[in-house]
């Protein structure tokens, strides 16, 4: 038996085929790769460009994994399964056997949901005439066809095994729910009642109900026949009747039943030997059947399309007793039988996905399943949520000699890889943040990154991203959705809102950088951008010495413009003891102070005024000397300070700070001396 063949996939790039390039592939965000032509260097490459540089374009292909559940219908799968995947962790491994196969069925439910909403589409682009709609709801249907049909037999052999282990009746249920079509046809046979005889599908139902182990309803549509009375009916009838079934909870031991079960097939054998039934090839042909007749079954498997599709009824007919342990060499024997009736030799036998899987399934191998199951087409959704199911109810403890540790490692990688595939989905990733806040400290720290990498284009989204971070406590998380916030508000001119953006934040440099734009901006331009936001920082303004410095000169702004001078000038004054001025600030400090140190009645006292004095000398005529100096040795740089002043040249403008500070200084001593004496 041969393994599925990689899938192939092919790339436009003629450079990776010249000059002995090849391809070369590196992983970028989320799951994608990106390829692109490359030449291998070797110890003997010289360190030089080739003659072939530059002569052809380099180019990047980004290659990336069909994302199935951006699909409308696909993607309320998703949601509705996330439901149970919640409710499953919430039992935290504690729920009883009846709980986890409640979870396990509400799965199955909702695959099924998904199928018929999926056959609808079908449907409806059949009726538009759209190929490719259709094509890809069909290929979505044999996804999760198989889905279903794995996940229900997983369910049946590990999830609700009986008590004593036997599964033949669970593997009737699962064929019959899978192949319908012989019930349904004996349901439309039983609503036409006598009749019912005169239909082609008359026999081949019985057939089908027979091979299915469907003995009952097998008997009651023999009841329908005219020749009902006869008594090779009757006979057949009082066959079907007493034929032993083995039930877990009938209160009789497995050898009992072996010795009623080889009674009854004795004494049917040697009637069929007797050619009683010879009158009705049909009724002798469905006993034959049930016997387990060699030959009558060999014709049914080369009439079969699956290999397991007569493999549960034949076990109801051979072995009914047939413990889990005993499934998987049963399944071999079964599938060598199929597989040499259908004309292939071991090697040849090309087994389609779902039909290997099966059978990994029935030989108990399920490290194989996993392996599988992950090759399904799905984005991982199936392989996760099924193996997480087993994990919780303690049936994953089968992989690897450190099985517990293992089962761990398993399930958690499984979860972070399909979490963090729904994170990378604008509509799914509060979805994906299920699956990693329950797979360890990785799928905290993943969640932590990827949370902040969520785009987001309104301020409602951001607060919402923010109040997960805060509820997680990813106080990274919210300072960096509120720095992106705040530089997208600073982009669109709305600085107030950006300012509080970056207050929010607590990020002391980021709030600095912002409170520098605005000083940098009055400074300019002697406008001061959003008042109101400054004017309620309130104590907020401690985040940032820069941005205590942008709230106290903004009121010294508000004083002056209210010609509330001597709180003005008492402010002033502070500022420029301070020491938090920025360096690109002192210039306009000390101009503001021009008006106030010329006014006839001062406003500052002369203690202040040689203060400022001293800042003038101190400060500002140090700072200008050294752009001066800088300036003569790269000519070519531009000067910051100064530039642009309404007052061009800086030798005048120091010469009146100076004169002004002077005449303060005069009237100031003047009148202090008046009051003193």
């Amino acid at each position: 038996m041969q393994e599925d063949q990689p899938i192939l996939f092919a790339v436009v790039d003629p450079l990776s085929c010249r000059y002995a390039n090849t391809l070369s592939g590196q992983f970028v965000s989320g799951n994608k790769v990106a390829l692109s032509a490359y030449r291998p260097i070797t110890s003997t490459t010289v360190d030089a460009p080739t003659e072939f540089a530059g002569k052809d374009d380099v180019l990047i292909h980004m290659l990336q994994q069909e994302f199935i559940f951006d699909d409308p219908i696909l993607r309320s799968l998703v949601a509705e399964a996330n439901s149970t995947f919640v409710a499953l962790q919430e039992l935290k491994k504690r729920g009883s056997k009846t709980e986890y196969i409640k979870i396990s069925r509400t799965y199955r439910s909702i695959v099924r949901a998904c199928l018929e909403k999926l056959q609808e589409a079908t449907v409806n682009a059949e009726e538009r005439d759209d190929v490719d709609a259709q094509a890809k709801y069909q290929q979505y249907i044999s996804i999760f066809y198989s889905i279903e049909c794995v996940w229900h037999l997983s369910e049946i052999l590990f999830l609700d095994p009986t008590p004593s282990n036997a599964v033949v009746p669970q593997l009737l249920d699962w064929i019959r729910f899978h192949f319908p079509a012989a019930e349904r046809m004996a349901t439309d046979l039983l609503l036409l009642g006598r009749e019912a005889s005169d239909s082609d599908d008359y026999w081949p139902a019985l057939k089908g109900l027979i091979i299915q182990g469907q003995v009952d309803v097998a008997r009651a549509l023999l009841h329908l026949h005219p020749q009902v009375e006869t008594a090779h009916f009757k006979l057949t009838d009082q066959i079907l009747k007493s034929m032993p079934t083995y039930t877990h909870h009938g209160g009789t031991s497995i050898q009992k039943f072996r010795s009623q079960w080889q009674y009854w097939l004795t004494d049917t054998e040697r009637k069929v030997s007797a050619n009683i039934l010879a009158i009705e090839p049909n009724l002798e042909e469905l006993i034959q059947l049930v016997t387990g007749d060699t030959q009558i079954w060999n014709t049914q498997i080369q009439e079969s399309e699956y290999w397991y599709e007569f493999f549960p009824g034949y076990l109801f007919f051979t072995n009914p007793a047939c413990k889990h342990f005993e499934l998987g060499n049963a399944a071999n024997t079964w599938l060598s039988r199929w597989a040499r009736l259908k004309g292939h030799t071991s090697n040849e036998l090309q087994m389609k996905h779902l039909d290997r899987v099966i059978l990994n399934l029935m030989e108990n191998d399920m490290h194989q399943v996993i392996h599988a199951i992950q090759l399904m087409a799905d984005n991982q959704w199936f392989v996760t949520h099924l193996t997480d199911l087993l994990y919780n109810c303690g049936q994953l403890q089968i992989v690897g000699e450190n099985q517990v540790n293992e089962c761990i490692k398993l399930r958690d990688s499984l979860l972070y890889d399909f979490g963090s595939s729904l994170m990378s989905r604008n509509a799914l990733w509060q979805l994906g943040m299920d699956y990693l806040d329950h797979c360890g400290q990785e799928g905290q720290a993943a969640l932590a990154l990827l949370l902040a990498k969520i785009p987001f284009r309104t301020e409602k989204q951001a607060l919402k991203i923010i109040a997960i971070a805060q509820k997680k406590r990813f106080f990274e998380v919210e300072q960096e959705i509120c720095k992106i916030q705040s530089k997208k508000s600073l982009n669109e001119q709305r600085y107030g809102n950006a300012l509080e953006w970056a207050i929010r934040s607590r990020d002391t440099l980021y709030v600095t950088s912002i409170a520098d734009f605005l000083l940098n901006h009055y400074s300019k331009t002697g406008d001061m951008l959003c008042p109101d936001a400054i004017a309620n920082i309130g104590a907020k303004m401690f985040i940032s010495p820069r941005l205590v410095f942008l709230v106290k000169y903004f009121d010294f702004y508000q004083f002056y413009r209210k010609r509330d001078f001597l709180p003005a000038a008492e402010l002033l004054v502070n500022l420029l003891e301070s020491k938090i001025t920025p360096e690109y600030f002192w210039p306009s400090l000390l101009i503001d102070s021009i008006p106030l140190l010329e006014s006839k009645d001062p406003k500052i006292l002369s203690k202040e005024t040689c203060a400022i004095l001293h800042h003038l000398e101190t400060e500002l005529v140090p700072l200008i000397d050294k752009k001066k100096k800088r300036l003569e040795k790269y000519p070519d740089e531009p000067i910051g300070i100064l530039k642009d002043y309404r007052i061009e040249n800086i030798e005048e403008i120091i010469n009146l700070l100076r004169l002004a500070c002077a005449r303060n200084l005069s009237r100031a001593i003047i009148i202090e001396n008046t009051v003193m004496g």
